[in-house]
């Protein structure tokens, strides 16, 4: 559809950009309006008054709001199947027994640790950040406030983790989208991400075992309130097998590609009839479902562990949603970000420049849409030629796009991800983001490996380093 508008200049392009989220972060941070549903209607008016000033009408932008909630379709879907999920896993003794062996087997100073390498295990098993964060995720959180972590470090860890797979598992989106849209073969995409995913791994493994110590010599927790949540667990539900079926089928179908949401309602179902089974009346269960689950075990520490998920947990999250994606859907319409790529994308041709250029571009998606996919969609199709015409594989390209555009998305407290996150693990991008470490390594080591030529190639497959070093 062709609109009235004109293509903004650079300038007004980048006020149009910057004001209306200096102000998300002003209404957030200094008035503390949280959840910022307000700091974001407020940025989408003022977004559309900046558009209408270069000759959009509210039509035009209208439509862009529209298609940009379309978008988001799938994700409400997975938000209220995991809202429901989470409930079923609760009455089914699925969480229950997940806190209870994580606490029995793993050591307190390690569990940042293992609450990251659980995730990315689970994550690359299924390819979902998403369906990670919600099952797994929810249980090592109950593990986490049962050993007195704080919440925001235990949701950097799970976030670290869940994103890996995110970014690295075959059978994820992202990970196909973005070798398609790169025309290179998925697993040499892969491959070549592993230059930048491995060490920025290992280096984020190495900080949450200095934090997990640190916290570990100080935490509160006493011997006896773990006890008492043990007991607690062991008298309320069964924490054998059986309540291990749905995660298991979880990864197992994941794995074998059949869609999340299929996958997701196979799950719900699995743990809605052992619940039944374990003698929940089917009433009390659908209760639970649409309201979340409540528990009344009586112990002080266990009972808030416990209480949570149902369809209805989730409506704020799909406000924020829609909010944040009426703001993106304004500044793609009106052409912002359109002008602002091709401001970074001028004058790149050496390797450097065009990996800091792509991450930039990924990063800006990411601030302006809210949205993983388009951030790596965009920068995949605009730099594809750039990358070529300076003789460097479109590998490096598409590794680069999801360095930033997956890796990048849960970090912007906007997004679609991070609405996500905190309406699934109940802490805010702004607390949890200092410590998701793997999504601040990977694009460290994405630039290390421009600035040195390790993991860079040019399209005939030969090393860029080797090229280097024999020209010198």
């Amino acid at each position: 559809m062709e609109t009235q508008g004109k293509k903004p200049s650079l300038l007004w392009a980048t006020l149009s950009l910057v004001l209306p989220v200096a102000m998300i972060l002003y209404g957030t941070l200094v008035v503390g309006v949280r959840p910022p549903v307000l700091p974001l209607l407020g940025a989408v008016a003022l977004a559309s008054f900046m558009a209408m000033k270069t000759g959009y009408t509210w039509e035009d932008l209208q439509d862009g709001m529209f298609e940009a909630l379309g978008r988001i379709q799938i994700a409400i879907a997975i938000l209220a199947m995991v809202g429901m999920i989470i409930a079923a896993w609760l009455a089914s003794g699925t969480i229950p027994a997940i806190i209870y062996w994580g606490l029995k087997l793993i050591a307190p100073e390690h569990f940042l640790l293992s609450a990251m390498v659980l995730c990315s295990v689970a994550s690359v098993a299924t390819g979902t950040s998403f369906g990670t964060m919600g099952t797994i995720g929810v249980a090592l959180l109950g593990v986490g406030q049962a050993l007195d972590y704080p919440v925001y470090m235990t949701v950097g860890a799970i976030v670290s983790g869940a994103y890996l797979g995110d970014k690295m598992s075959p059978v994820s989106d992202s990970t196909n989208i973005t070798a398609s849209v790169c025309e290179v073969p998925l697993f040499s995409h892969v491959m070549s991400m592993l230059w930048t995913t491995i060490p920025a791994f290992i280096v984020a493994g190495v900080a949450y075992t200095f934090l997990g110590s640190s916290v570990a010599a100080q935490q509160s927790a006493s011997l006896e309130s773990l006890n008492a949540i043990l007991s607690g667990l062991e008298a309320n539900f069964s924490l054998g097998p059986v309540a291990f079926i749905p995660p298991v089928l979880m990864i197992v179908l994941a794995y074998r590609r059949y869609p999340v949401l299929p996958v997701m309602l196979v799950c719900l179902l699995a743990a809605m009839v052992i619940a039944v089974a374990e003698g929940v009346p089917f009433n009390k269960l659908a209760t639970m479902l649409t309201s979340g689950y409540v528990s009344k075990t009586g112990i002080a520490d266990l009972d808030p562990l416990l209480s949570r998920g149902g369809l209805m947990s989730i409506m704020p999250t799909v406000l924020l949603l829609c909010s944040g994606m009426a703001f993106g859907g304004i500044l793609e319409r009106s052409r912002v970000l359109e002008v602002l790529l091709e401001a970074i994308l001028k004058g790149a041709k050496s390797a450097l420049r065009l990996v800091a250029s792509a991450l930039a571009a990924a990063y800006l998606i990411n601030f302006g849409t809210g949205s993983q996919m388009l951030a790596v969609i965009v920068p995949g199709r605009a730099f594809l030629d750039s990358f070529k015409n300076a003789d460097i594989s479109p590998l490096v390209l598409s590794r680069t796009c999801e360095d930033a555009g997956t890796i990048g998305c849960p970090l912007v407290p906007w997004s679609v991800h991070a609405f996500y996150i905190a309406g699934v693990l109940g802490v805010s991008a702004y607390d949890f983001v200092p410590y998701a470490f793997f999504n601040w390594f990977v694009p460290i080591f994405s630039l290390i490996c421009a600035v040195t030529g390790f993991g860079i190639w040019r399209m005939d497959g030969s090393p860029v380093r080797r090229a280097a070093k024999n020209k010198a």
